[in-house]
């Protein structure tokens, strides 16, 4: 029986070859699993980020915050009836 025979070397050949492809794919998929990882960790930061901006901006846009501005930094006050103006436009041909 001969060892060298040419499908003999083609088997181990294929072994080896298999053997190889199955441990980079190993290797592969750790280092895909490990960048999964980080990105879900960089999602969840991004997230809790995103809630306190929408918190902040909830607060910070609040009709009382605004009215305070407004009255208290810039000196202006709720507009009454009587300082109200109506213009009428008449028949200037504005439809």
């Amino acid at each position: 029986m001969r060892l060298r025979s040419p499908l003999f070397i083609l088997m181990i050949l294929a072994f080896l070859s298999l053997f190889f492809f199955n441990t980079w794919q190993g290797f592969r998929y750790q280092e895909l699993e490990r960048e999964v990882a980080g990105l879900e960790q960089e999602q969840k930061n991004w997230l809790e980020k995103n809630k306190k901006v929408i918190a902040a901006l909830a607060v910070l846009s609040s009709p009382e915050r605004i009215k305070s501005l407004a009255v208290d930094s810039l000196g202006l006050k709720p507009l009454q009836a009587e300082d109200l103006i109506e213009i009428e436009l008449g028949g200037s041909g504005i439809d």
